[in-house]
């Protein structure tokens, strides 16, 4: 990358991240409460000694979360390199935002470096500086959702087609490195990795040789399943222990793909489906005129590569339309994106792909016809600007006042309250809950708050003050004499035998010891809460809970060290064969 064009493309991401630079990720946006909450005790126990951070001690207003065995951790691991430099900055919004900044302009140079095999440098990096401002990329994912994970996604996804090419033009040594692209995406957002996952097997078939087809397809499914193994780590507890929390509810309601079509059930949510639509018919007008643009301006390879581009911008859109219905029904496991506009990301890429070949296209001719075709474009990427500088503006209290959100904000981080789906199956108020009524987003969020003031109540839990252990049958007294990620010391003193609960949610690898002796003790879940249930003998004890690793962790560990293995020696090995044959020639 030539230096110029690396600070220009961090120039514009620090223009179009000022907002979060300065204020941090916005505190009005949709997912912000829970992208904090989540950060700030994932780093919390990071830099306390916790290596992966799985179980979140403090969610919940101290009763925990099970959230990092399911969501992907890549995001937060990176922002937390940050947190010893932000000491004033507690509820980590300032090191969100700067991970925001640097994470768009992480996208912005890898599809630079993607595209620039393919066009001019200068016609990359006006395409990249375009994908890093594209709306569903920029506005829609940082200052309308937050949506920290996919945001991110969109670093990698340049990075694994920027890879491919490299491996279909003949470079062996790009095969480890696209089986880390693979390893991040997948680490960092499952949905995106679905929507995304075909699309490089076809970039792959489409512009290889033939003769080199089958050879190509077979490296890149093998980087593929490298990378799969790679991140094996989260992805085999993430898949096989989903039984013990509610995701499958995110199927229901709100989070059911089927009504969020384009031209299904509009009446429900019907701004934020106009506002959808918006955006997808803006970015098939800019697919469209670039399209049209490079029709007689390329060579023979790159109308193939424009053809094949907006081919996927035409089916991502299709994908969002109840016209697709059929294939999410024949192909069940596209239904776990939740959300078709999901396949926005997609659109995304095609299109910045579409702009870098007819921004190349541009500099071979000039007629009246293009020039309006150019007009047209800028006009459509010129509503761009407002839509992002509005959204932007609406979503931090210093510049939009609204009360109720501001308070059920502040609220939620209050009790570092956990999105529903992660609350452990054993927990009945939430377990109770007819999650068809989250079809009604103020009935839904009534509920939600209803739900944790109630259970946080019935365990003594206030903020800045945790619940401790409750004798429910007994006499007999408790206390917590030590906390640490997954580990809990209490010290019980009992008349007679008790029964108490002590305050984190309980999860099967929950196991309890007493203090010098071999044989575990029985935790169960309390009811109704879910809570950690002990039977304690007569007398004094010291006892220690600990979250043992169990099998899928064991495993996912075992099967990632091994593929770090099979990636080092494999990059050793192409390396030291790339110099070797350097010194041949």
């Amino acid at each position: 990358m030539k230096v110029s064009h690396g600070i220009a493309i961090a120039g514009v991401g620090i223009i179009l991240t000022l907002p979060v630079l300065i204020l941090g990720l916005p505190f009005l946006s949709d997912d912000a409460a829970f992208h904090t909450a989540w950060y700030t005790h994932f780093s919390a126990q990071l830099w306390s000694g916790d290596p992966y951070p799985r179980w979140l001690s403090g969610m919940n207003g101290g009763l925990g979360s099970p959230v990092f065995f399911f969501y992907p951790p890549v995001p937060y691991f990176l922002t937390s390199i940050l947190r010893p430099l932000f000491r004033n900055d507690p509820q980590g919004w300032c090191q969100l935002g700067i991970s925001a900044s640097v994470a768009l302009i992480a996208s912005g140079g890898f599809a630079y470096l993607w595209l620039k095999n393919h066009v001019d440098r200068a016609s990359a990096l006006a395409a990249a500086i375009l994908y890093m401002a594209m709306p569903y990329h920029l506005a829609a994912d940082l200052y309308v959702r937050a949506s920290f994970a996919e945001y991110w996604a969109f670093v990698w996804m340049p990075l694994i087609l920027y890879s491919s090419d490299r491996l279909h033009s003949g470079q062996m040594s790009a095969l480890p490195g696209l089986a880390v692209g693979w390893a991040l995406l997948i680490m960092t957002h499952l949905p995106t990795t679905l929507t995304f996952c075909v699309l490089p097997f076809c970039y792959v078939m489409f512009f290889t040789l033939r003769a080199e087809r089958l050879k190509v397809l077979g490296l890149s499914l093998g980087a593929l399943m490298l990378g799969i193994g790679l991140s094996a780590i989260y992805l085999v507890p993430a898949l096989t222990t989903q039984q013990f929390v509610l995701l499958d509810r995110i199927s229901t309601g709100y989070f059911s793909y089927e009504n969020w079509f384009f031209f299904a059930r509009f009446s429900l949510w019907e701004p934020d489906k106009i506002a959808l639509a918006l955006l997808a018919s803006n970015m098939l007008g800019v697919a469209s005129c670039a399209f049209l643009i490079s029709r007689s301006g390329l060579d023979a390879r790159l109308k193939k590569m424009n053809v094949f581009w907006y081919c996927i911008v035409v089916g991502s859109i299709f994908m969002m339309t109840q016209l697709s219905k059929p294939v999410w029904l024949l192909v069940p496991i596209i239904r776990k994106i939740q959300f078709p506009w999901r396949f926005n990301a997609v659109l995304t890429l095609a299109t910045a792909a579409l702009l870098a070949l007819s921004i190349r296209s541009l500099n071979k001719r000039s007629s009246s016809w293009l020039r309006a075709m150019q007009i047209i474009t800028g006009l459509f990427i010129a509503v761009w600007i407002p839509v992002t500088a509005w959204k932007a503006w609406s979503a931090y209290p210093q510049t939009n006042p609204n009360r109720a959100v501001i308070e059920y904000r502040t609220e939620q981080l209050e009790q570092s309250r956990d999105a529903p789906e992660y609350r452990p199956r054993w927990n009945q108020s939430m377990a109770s809950i007819d999650w068809q009524k989250s079809v009604d987003e103020d009935l839904w969020d009534a509920l939600m708050k209803e739900e944790s003031e109630t259970l946080l109540q019935r365990v003594g839990s206030s903020p800045g003050h945790p619940p401790e252990p409750m004798i429910v049958e007994g006499v007999g007294r408790a206390e917590i004499t030590a906390r640490k990620p997954r580990e809990i010391d209490l010290h019980v003193e009992a008349s007679d035998g008790v029964i108490l609960n002590v305050p984190q949610f309980y999860y099967p690898y929950w196991k309890g010891y007493q203090s010098g002796e071999a044989a575990e003790l029985t935790v169960t879940p309390s009811q109704p809460d879910g809570l950690i249930s002990l039977s304690v003998p007569r007398g004094n004890h010291d006892i220690q809970l600990r979250l043992e690793r169990g099998k899928p962790e064991l495993i996912g560990q075992l099967i990632s060290l091994a593929s770090i293995a099979i990636a080092l020696s494999l990059a050793l090995y192409l390396g030291k064969k790339r110099v070797n044959y350097t010194r041949v020639l």
